[in-house]
């Protein structure tokens, strides 16, 4: 799908693409439109779905989880789509992540990139994403008001379910975003 461009300049296209994708921010924006201030002066500072949650309410939570994660979702299935069967299409997941957690346009301060994951791992396989889920519930009954500890329990059941994907490529991809959100939440894995 991506013949008419050298090969040479396929993989930096699609992994720009990618990044600049990851690094719209719903969050930021929502809040910027609705209630007229900046979400990263807000709250934890960062531009996810909780700290949009904390500024405009559950709604608003829901709204950005959605497009957090359908930005992940959109990046991984569109370098699938353009470079079928090329692995290093698998860069679209951690390159989404990426611009998730430093957008350019937002001067490097985004969110953590959880959700934007956890769109990429539901474009490898639709089951990784609710198996992770289970850990995040169960913690609910211990931990009702931390929320972050609940999106910690997610993250890190995440691998779990990589033994889903039949090729290197997907794991990889996948281990790199995951790591990339573990250092986003590195403040976070210390409390």
């Amino acid at each position: 799908m991506l013949h008419a461009v050298p090969p040479v300049w396929q993989v930096p296209l699609l992994v720009a693409a990618a990044y600049a994708l990851g690094g719209l921010s719903p969050g930021w924006w929502l809040v910027r439109r609705q209630a007229g201030i900046d979400l990263r002066k807000e709250g934890s500072g960062v531009t996810g779905a909780t700290n949009a949650a904390r500024v405009l309410g559950k709604r608003a939570y829901a709204w950005v989880l959605l497009l957090d994660a359908l930005k992940g979702l959109v990046a991984v299935l569109g370098a699938r789509w353009l470079a079928p069967d090329q692995p290093w299409a698998a860069l679209a997941g951690p390159a989404a992540v990426a611009g998730h957690i430093w957008p350019i346009w937002l001067r490097f301060r985004g969110g953590r990139g959880a959700s934007t994951l956890m769109g990429a791992c539901f474009a490898y396989h639709w089951a990784i994403v609710p198996l992770a889920w289970i850990p995040g519930f169960i913690s609910l009954a211990f931990l009702n008001k931390w929320f972050i500890a609940r999106s910690l329990a997610f993250v890190a059941s995440l691998p779990l379910g990589w033994y889903l994907l039949g090729n290197f490529p997907a794991r990889l991809s996948l281990l790199l975003a995951w790591l990339l959100v573990l250092l986003a939440h590195r403040e976070h894995i210390g409390k």
